[in-house]
């Protein structure tokens, strides 16, 4: 793919501009993806973090969107989806690795650690599905992931039950343990995990019934 040039001066409004409902779809999408490149998890609608140097996801957000719409549209060779993806996950590994070059010592030994590690987006697992990014063919897929998980939290914000809500987020979202949710709410993790099931099934079957859930299914019910 051509890397994005400079939009040439026209009068012609950017088509992700003149279609607003597709724009706020991409940029809640691209959200999604820097998430999971700085944090390695997906945050909750309303939280934010920030990394060592002062940087956040909202930041690399922003500076992809301009990247983005700065794109001719006669070198997309793909889709507007498809190339949001791969900026927004390219800004977003270069923040990291600025983060990681400010912390690491000089000293250190060749075999140490890195206190933050790059990890390739293509090559990041989902810790609930056992399906690596690079096994949903390239960017256009992961758009379509990104859909489905924004339609999995506007449900699981609907959950009636507190608690339900705490242990879908904790454990598909954050990645954390049964053993760990289970000792934060005072439960057995087999507890956790009987919840966990019975929200699973029932999150799946409310999102597949949201207009805005791609029918094509990258995702699945977790049993």
């Amino acid at each position: 793919m051509n890397t994005p040039a400079n939009r040439p001066d026209t009068d012609q409004p950017h088509p992700l501009l003149a279609d607003r409902p597709r724009l706020d779809r991409i940029v809640a999408n691209m959200h999604l993806t820097i998430q999971q490149t700085l944090y390695r998890c997906r945050l909750d609608k309303d939280e934010e973090r920030v990394v060592h140097g002062g940087a956040s996801s909202r930041d690399v957000l922003q500076q992809s969107l301009l990247e983005l719409l700065r794109v001719d549209e006669a070198s997309v060779t793909t889709s507007w989806e498809a190339l949001s993806q791969t900026v927004a996950r390219r800004r977003a590994i270069d923040t990291v690795r600025s983060v990681r070059k400010g912390r690491r010592a000089p000293d250190a030994a060749d075999d140490d650690p890195d206190e933050i590690t790059v990890v390739a987006f293509d090559t990041t697992v989902d810790e609930h599905t056992s399906t690596a990014a690079s096994e949903i063919a390239g960017p256009e897929h992961a758009f379509i992931v990104n859909e489905q998980l924004r339609v999995l939290q506007r449900v699981v914000r609907d959950l009636p039950d507190p608690q339900h809500r705490t242990i879908f987020n904790e454990l598909f979202f954050a990645g954390r343990t049964r053993v760990d949710v289970g000792a934060q709410l005072g439960l057995t993790p087999q507890r956790v995990g009987q919840i966990y099931r019975q929200t699973v099934r029932r999150v799946w079957e409310q999102a597949q019934e949201d207009p805005e859930f791609p029918a094509e299914t990258v995702w699945k019910e977790d049993t």
